[in-house]
Parts: structure tokens; sequence; C-alpha cells
């Protein structure tokens, strides 16, 4: 893997000259969710007017830039930017960033390093999130709007592995919950069902179709309390999904108790796909990079559980998501042998798929507040390879023709959905027609 250390658009078309087979709008996505965006007051315009990701700027933190809002202050900018050809890019602060956001003459741009790299575009808000649930929660706090026609709930907003210090290494979700109750934004730490019901009703009746209603959060030692939780929430929403007589899909995310009778439980509320994440591969990385996981369920725990999906769930309807860069900077991890990790995850993606089970990537993004938060991710080039080897592993397993594809919109922090629609050719309404990207 050769390395390229060009600087504004020369190093997007370094990449490209590199991986000639992967789109231009993969390569620039990778590169983004690599590197973050900076921020500028023009995201505060676009964000006023799509789907808000809110980030509260905390003053201990080094990457807040001095020019930016007053400390402490929330600013609303987008969830995401969208590519010319429609790919997805969710929007994560940095200050060391080379990419920012600027709109001149009417029209919004991506720069790198100041120059001009793609004209992008911004999805267009829904009114729901302004709305009220009967309790008097913010609809916008209950979901978050991935696009106009897929949500994601945040079933717990508190993980019990944080307590003893043994928080994934790249999660910040008690770090972020600590913010906002420092600025006053107050949420409920679990979802409540009738709230999830009342968000998902408003949400389709505006918007007249949502294809993904998610879920994923922090986990609970007691793993069978936690899919209690799950359950409750999936059934009251399967209450809504059937006398709207939409054709939603549901989506649970949670730690897995290997429990066939609870596993049935949650398909009989009304889950369709299942994802036990198990984020990290390497059994001899689980103790550092998912110390919690490690500590309280155990990776052997995990696998059983996803074999045991299988059987109630079905081939192609099981997943488990992968946050790809953390092994390269562990201890004891791969380093600077690359290869080395790209050949472990060959045999991550190889003994899923001859399992029925569908690897996903999260292409690891430093957050602000997680314990890695200082790390340096591997580069580029480290995560083209690896996720150009999941769609490869794809073809060669026919696992695009079984399993389920979700709407790429969804899917702004990972190139999953892209290589799927742009490489592989996927003309299925989740992928919106087959599409052509110059590489």
């Amino acid at each position: 893997m050769e390395l390229t250390t060009t600087s504004g658009r020369a190093r997007i078309e370094a990449l490209c000259g590199a991986f000639p087979d992967v789109p231009r709008s993969i390569v620039v996505k990778a590169d983004v969710l690599r590197e973050g965006t900076r921020y500028t007051p023009d995201l505060e315009e676009a964000g006023a007017n799509s789907f808000p990701h809110s980030l509260i700027w905390n003053p201990t933190h080094a990457w807040n830039p001095h020019e930016g809002p007053q400390l402490g202050q929330i600013v609303t900018i987008p969830w995401k930017f969208d590519l010319p050809d429609g790919t997805p890019v969710v929007i994560r602060f940095s200050a060391r960033s080379p990419y920012e956001i600027r709109k001149s003459d009417g029209k919004w741009h991506l720069l790198r390093d100041g120059e001009i790299v793609e004209e992008v575009s911004f999805e267009p808000r829904a009114n729901w999130i302004f709305g009220h649930t009967s309790s008097g929660a913010l609809m916008a706090s209950v979901f978050l709007s991935w696009s106009r026609e897929s949500l994601l709930g945040c079933a717990l907003r508190y993980c019990e592995y944080a307590k003893s210090g043994d928080q994934c290494v790249y999660c910040c979700l008690d770090a972020n919950l600590k913010q906002y109750r420092q600025a006053g934004v107050e949420y409920d730490l679990a979802v409540k069902p009738v709230a999830a019901a009342e968000t998902y009703r408003a949400a389709y009746e505006e918007v007249g179709r949502i294809r993904e209603v998610a879920f994923t959060g922090g986990s609970l030692i007691n793993t069978a309390k936690e899919w209690e939780r799950y359950i409750a929430l999936f059934s009251t929403l399967d209450r809504v999904r059937k006398d709207l007589a939409a054709e939603s899909s549901f989506d649970a995310c949670l730690t897995p108790p290997p429990n066939r009778d609870l596993i049935r439980e949650l398909k009989a509320a009304g889950v369709d796909h299942i994802g036990p994440n198990m984020d990290c591969w390497e059994e001899r990385l689980w103790p550092i990079i998912v110390p919690g996981k490690h500590k309280f369920v155990g990776r052997q725990a995990w696998i059983e559980t996803l074999l045991a999906c299988v059987e109630v769930f079905g081939k192609g309807n099981v997943y488990s998501v992968f946050v790809v860069g953390p092994e390269t900077v562990a201890p004891g991890g791969f380093g600077e042998d690359w290869r080395r990790g790209i050949e472990s995850w060959q045999r991550c993606f190889e003994w899923l798929l001859e399992r029925g089970i569908i690897p996903s990537l999260s292409q690891w993004q430093v957050e602000v507040g997680s314990p890695w938060e200082a790390a340096t991710p591997p580069p580029t080039e480290y995560f083209l390879e690896v996720a150009r080897n999941l769609h490869r592993a794809f073809q060669s397993f026919g696992a695009y023709d079984y399993m389920w594809h979700a709407y790429y919109k969804s899917l702004a922090w990972s190139t999953d959905a892209d290589f799927r629609r742009l490489v592989h050719g996927c003309t299925c309404p989740n992928c919106e027609g087959s599409r052509t990207a110059a590489a």
C-alpha cells in the first residue's frame, strides 16, 4: 500500500490514481471521514435548513477554534452533506482538518486546503423535528434523522461500561451526555416507547415514507434488561407501523445475550434486522479496544449470539458493525504494518460471510470526549483498502444477492452502501437505481 503525501486537490487525485477501480466520491468520502471538517460560519447557515447535528463547544478540548461560537454555545450544523452523485458524508468537526465547506455564488463547496474539491448539497429538513410528544419532549431529541426517510434513535443514552472506565476506546456517548447537561439541555436517559411511536408517526405522516427506523445506544451490564427495553420500544413502534400500513424496516443494534428466547421475542416485537456489533475482530485486542464488552460479555458469547440470531432472523438479516482503525494504534496492535491489519479484516469478512452474517464497517472518526480522542488514525489508503476488500468479499460470497440492503442515505459514516450502489451497480429501491461515477 503506497502512501501519498500531497495536499489539496492533488491529494484526492493521487488517491484516485492509487485506487482506480474506486469511484471518486468514495475516495473523497473516506478522506473526509478520516480528516473531519473544520468549523465555518457557513455551516450554521446550512444547518438552519437541513437536518441538524448539534455540537457542544467545550473549552477544555484543544480542537475548539478561537474564531468559533462563544464557548459553551450550542450550534446547529447539518448532520451530513451530499456529494454530486448523492453519496452522503457525515460532518464531524476537527480544527486540524484540511476540509471546510464554504458558500460562494449561491453554491456550497467542499474545499481541501483552500482548493475546491466538489460542489455539495444538503438534504432539506422535515418540520416534525420541531414537534413535541404528548409528554412534552422535542421530537428531535427522540430521533436523529439520518435523512428524510430514515430515523436513528439512541435507546440508552448512557453506557454502564463507563462507570468502571471500561467504555470502548472510540466512544464518546457518556462524554456528550455530560456536555449537553452542562449546557442545560435535558434528555431522557432512555427513550420512552410512546415518545418513539409518536415521533415515528409524525415523521411518516409528513414525509410520506420512512424506510428505516433503527435503535442503538449504550450497554447495560444486565443484558436481559437491555433487551427488555428494546422489545418494549419495537413492539410499540410495530403497532404504529401496522396502523399506517408502512413498509419501514426496523433494525436493532444491542448487546447480545446468547438467549434464543429473547431473540425470538425481539423478532416477534417487529424487528426485521439485528446487529449485535462486535466492533473489534482480533481477540487479543478486545481487552484494549472494547474492554467493557470483553469484561462483561466476552467475545465468544458475542459470536454465539450472532450464530443464534442467524437461526432466528435468517441468513443476510444479521449484521455486525466493526470499527476500522483502532487496531493499528492499539498497544500490541498492527502499528504501521497495515498489511497485517488488512489481512486480519479479510479473515473476519470470510468467517462471518461463511455463516450468513453480514460484516458492516464504520470508519473510525476520532471523537472528542472518547478515551482515544488524541489518537491518530491510519491513513485514508488503509480505510479504502479494507472497504474495497469487503466489497470484493461480498461479491465473492454472493452476499449482495441475499443480504438486506440498508438505505444508502442512512450510511453517511460508512462506504458500504456506496460500494454496493456505485461499484456493484445495485438497482434495488434502497440503492435508488444503478449509478455510475468516474474513478
